[in-house]
């Protein structure tokens, strides 16, 4: 019998739905990096989208996006490893308003 992960990614092909799932994996995974790593500030910061090779995370107010920005370099190395193949080549910040 064929594992599932094997078969998965054919049937996401076929019914158009890879790169919505790659997406999603990516701001899950990012999302559950950025808990981990500042945990004073997961109701301040939400990662967003994953699209064009882009990781966008908000934050609600500057404290949140000065820390996100100082962890940044760490998460993309995190994610460029546990992704793999899902062409992440940038992460931003932006204000939430």
């Amino acid at each position: 019998m064929d594992r599932l992960s094997l078969l998965l990614p054919g049937i996401l092909h076929k019914r158009g739905l890879h790169s919505q799932a790659k997406a999603s994996l990516v701001v899950h995974q990012a999302t559950e990096w950025l808990h981990g790593a500042l945990p004073l500030f997961i109701t301040d910061l939400d990662v967003l989208k994953f699209a064009d090779g882009t990781v966008t995370i908000a934050a609600k107010n500057s404290i949140a996006a000065q820390e996100c920005q100082q962890v940044l370099p760490l998460l993309q190395e995190y994610l460029v490893k546990d992704c793999q193949q899902t062409g992440i080549e940038s992460l931003q910040i932006t204000r939430q308003r």
